[in-house]
């Protein structure tokens, strides 16, 4: 005789969290313990940072902006300055112009602004990242904004052996730091650009060496986000150093 039942076999949802057929992947945030955080609180208390940081960054990005207007009207002035001689009747310059190198201040330029497209690149794909990571989902692990990163690297240290060659064809013509007058202005100006740099440099370093340790990804993402404004700011700067260096020699 068929039997009778009333039980009805309910199919259960998908649970969220851990892989499998039918399970959504559910972020765990790295920078924290193993409570079952999605990363959102990550993402909220980054965006909070990052409007601190931008505030701390406008007063860094001010100062040094002053100092480099500072340098520049330095070397613009003591190239017109002079003692007057009343025998010769005219100014007696202890300016002398420099040789630069164009082809290689040239390159180095370019080397540079490459670099800021290639952050910018980069940037932008942590940022489509961090889209992910505010819904609670694992954002993709590989993707082309660490090659980005990476190639900014490069280019960075690209720019700075470039400088440092510039600054040996120098040498070879005679001008010394000691030297003269003109020549001191121009290391003292590229060197300064240089060492600011490097600051910029190490931050980017920092954020490629995070993609392959596992750090915290609200924390990388934020610092090169700060450090790609630092970043375009060196590179614009270098563009009006350039300027000043061959209209003023």
């Amino acid at each position: 005789m068929p039997r009778v039942t009333d039980r009805i076999d309910i199919e259960k949802p998908p649970r969220l969290g851990g892989g499998g057929p039918g399970k959504i992947p559910h972020w765990r945030g790295r920078g924290g313990g193993d409570d079952g955080d999605d990363g959102r609180d990550d993402f909220v208390s980054s965006k909070t940072h990052l409007r601190r940081y931008r505030v701390l960054l406008a007063a860094v990005l001010i100062s040094i902006l002053a100092l480099f207007v500072a340098v520049a009207l330095g070397y613009i002035l003591r190239g017109k300055s002079g003692a007057y001689d009343p025998i010769q009747q005219r100014f007696d310059h202890a300016w002398k112009p420099l040789a630069l190198p164009y082809a290689r201040l040239i390159l180095n330029t370019l080397v540079l602004l490459l670099s800021s497209v290639a952050l910018e690149r980069s940037r932008r794909g942590l940022a489509h990242k961090m889209e992910f990571a505010a819904m609670g989902i694992a954002p993709p692990r590989w993707q082309t904004d660490v090659l980005w990163l990476a190639l900014t690297v490069v280019l960075g240290f690209g720019f700075l052996a470039g400088q440092v060659m510039v600054w040996q064809v120098l040498r070879l013509q005679g001008v010394s730091m000691a030297g003269d007058l003109s020549g001191s202005s121009f290391y003292l100006m590229t060197g300064l650009h240089a060492v600011h740099l490097a600051g910029g440099l190490l931050a980017l370093l920092y954020a490629l060496i995070a993609t392959w340790s596992k750090r915290h990804f609200a924390r990388q993402t934020m610092v090169v986000e700060i450090t790609g404004w630092y970043w375009h700011f060196m590179g614009v700067l270098w563009v009006g150093l350039f300027a000043v260096l061959h209209f003023a020699n």
